[in-house]
């Protein structure tokens, strides 16, 4: 399978990062084709721009960059997301990412039948950290507002098969001896399940 990933994180030895390599060895191992897109390292620009909104309407092209991202999802069968969660919600770089990638005629469309997802038979995987503990988390309904903006709010929306989303706390001080070990089996048996 080909696998498309997008990592967010400025710090090139940030958890985040130790994740995705873990995600690619993984999925190499296993004969799979992977291409990176590091958004900090390739200085994506996270910000759209007129010309990012409205290229369809005006009947322009895309972006050059934009167009790049567009050839490698149409490469791609699996899109692997990684990211920290930052204020319960998607990094600037990844939302930046959705917001000129994700666009109108390109990942969904109008119909009569009302929007829908252009994107069928691609399928999705999600890893995020956070500092706060899983209970925190799930008790306090912040894990229901992450999975809302990247599940249900982009990736479903665009008619990807959401296969899973691994979220990995708390990171940071109070990540103990032994958790990011724990951790990257679990990147394993994820890779293992689905590929």
């Amino acid at each position: 399978m080909n696998h498309l990933v997008v990592v967010s994180h400025p710090r090139e030895d940030s958890f985040t990062m130790s994740m995705m390599r873990t995600y690619v060895d993984a999925v190499a191992a296993r004969g799979h084709d992977v291409v990176v897109r590091d958004l900090y390292r390739m200085n994506f620009n996270p910000v759209a721009s007129y010309e990012d909104l409205y290229w369809i309407r005006d009947g322009l092209d895309a972006p050059k960059d934009v167009a790049v991202e567009h050839e490698h999802m149409r490469w791609a069968e699996v899109i692997a997301f990684f990211y920290p969660v930052w204020w319960i919600s998607l990094p600037a770089m990844i939302k930046g990412y959705v917001d000129r990638v994700f666009t109108l005629g390109f990942t969904y469309g109008h119909s009569p039948q009302g929007v829908q997802g252009l994107l069928p038979g691609k399928k999705a995987i999600v890893f995020t950290s956070s500092g706060s503990t899983p209970e925190h988390f799930d008790e306090s309904g912040k894990m229901s507002a992450v999975n809302t903006a990247i599940q249900l709010g982009t990736l479903e929306f665009c008619s990807f098969e959401m296969l899973a989303h691994k979220h990995f706390a708390p990171v940071g001080s109070r990540t103990r001896d032994g958790m990011v070990d724990s951790w990257v089996e679990d990147v394993h048996a994820l890779v293992k399940e689905h590929f």
